[in-house]
């Protein structure tokens, strides 16, 4: 599956934040998150998938920021900017 393979790409760490979330359990706790929805891309490939914590997911899905592609960001509706952190697999609009 294409997100279990990001997932051990990153090493079980979240692609926003660099954390590696349950390892002191001895455990790896991610997700893989579409970053256009798949119900309005139809788009599973891994262009369209990013590994990110299960807060960051919750986030994500409750403010509803919009992905700016050319930078790797999500722009929230409050002003805030979050950048990609980790990136091995995403690549900016135009390249």
């Amino acid at each position: 599956m294409i997100g279990d393979s990001l997932k051990r790409l990153y090493g079980y760490r979240c692609q926003m934040t660099g954390e590696r979330i349950g390892n002191c359990y001895d455990t790896n706790v991610v997700e893989a998150h579409h970053i256009i929805p798949f119900t309005k891309s139809m788009n599973n490939d891994s262009s369209n998938l990013i590994i990110i914590s299960p807060s960051y997911h919750r986030i994500i899905h409750a403010a509803k920021p919009e992905w700016d592609p050319n930078n790797l960001e999500f722009r929230y509706p409050n002003g805030i900017v979050d950048r990609v952190m980790l990136n091995k697999h995403l690549k900016r609009s135009g390249t």
